[in-house]
């Protein structure tokens, strides 16, 4: 798979910049074993699957902070585009399963983290097959009282059934 630099670039400045936004301490503290940390945020995670497939937009509106933001091959969305999106997929998507896989997690700083993985997924979007094998990545910031999506990403792996 090619990966462009300047598309790199990109999501590293957006990361950096919601960063710096975004983190702020809050009352709750955020959980501080990292296996603990690492389910949370699988869990989190896994739910913005469950949520498009059962079509909660709920779910996206209570994990997506106001200033989040969404990177993928249509470029960069806000939360009120996403959640714009989010309507538009239940009417239109029907998703049959997902499974997601091999997670990474990194620290970014006090209540930040980097959460990679895997997804499979099995889905029609107005009649077209959607791209089965993804990439995701998210960072997560821990605000009023659970883990919040401050970014979000993911990118379709191509030359892959």
């Amino acid at each position: 798979m090619t990966i462009h630099k300047t598309s790199l670039t990109c999501a590293a400045f957006v990361i950096l910049i919601s960063l710096t936004f975004a983190i702020r301490p809050t009352r709750a503290q955020a959980p501080q074993k990292k296996g603990s940390v690492e389910q949370e945020l699988v869990r989190t995670e896994t739910g913005f699957f469950e949520a498009w497939k059962t079509k909660d937009e709920g779910y996206f509106r209570n994990h997506i902070p106001a200033n989040g933001v969404f990177w993928g091959e249509s470029g960069t969305f806000s939360r009120d585009q996403q959640l714009e999106e989010q309507r538009a997929s239940a009417k239109m998507c029907s998703v049959q399963g997902y499974g997601l896989s091999d997670f990474g997690v990194l620290p970014l700083a006090t209540g930040a983290y980097l959460l990679t993985y895997k997804v499979d997924q099995y889905a029609t979007c107005g009649g077209e097959k959607v791209p089965v094998h993804m990439n995701g990545s998210s960072v997560y910031i821990f605000r009023d009282g659970r883990w919040q999506a401050i970014f979000r990403a993911e990118v379709p792996l191509k030359n892959q059934n």
